[in-house]
């Protein structure tokens, strides 16, 4: 999967890696919490094609850093977030981090409806150019 950033730009993953102080695993999954707009735990899974194991284990070195926060959040999917706030949209997506708005050019409504380019909300470039400048702004 292009989602996997290990195969998309496995050099950006080796910097992350290195910058943050974390394996390469945790760099990816970094990545995909920074840039994807529905990186839940099942689909980081199934992108990366890990265990719940290796899954936890990539999520508990990257907790260890500053880069993620731990919470629980409605209709997630998951347990980390970026820091930073956080947007509720209404079905059929997910709620996002604020960040992430504007790189798939959504725009918030009234209520929890939102005006997007498309039916759902896609990434807007390749995955690994959005990784890029996820990265970039940070």
């Amino acid at each position: 999967y292009e989602a996997d950033p290990r195969h998309s730009c496995p050099e950006l993953v080796e910097r992350v890696a290195e910058e943050l102080g974390v394996g390469t695993d945790a760099a990816a999954l970094h990545l995909q919490l920074a840039t994807l707009a529905a990186p839940t735990d099942r689909n980081v899974r199934r992108w990366n094609g890990w265990s719940a194991e290796q899954h936890r284990q990539a999520a508990a070195e990257l907790l260890a850093t500053d880069a993620v926060v731990e919470a629980k959040r409605a209709r997630a999917g998951r347990t980390l977030f970026l820091p930073g706030d956080w947007t509720e949209i209404g079905a059929p997506h997910l709620p996002l981090e604020k960040a992430k708005l504007a790189t798939h050019a959504v725009w918030p409504l009234y209520g929890d409806r939102v005006v997007a380019p498309f039916v759902r909300i896609l990434p807007t470039a390749p995955l690994h150019e959005m990784f890029t400048e996820a990265w970039e702004r940070r």
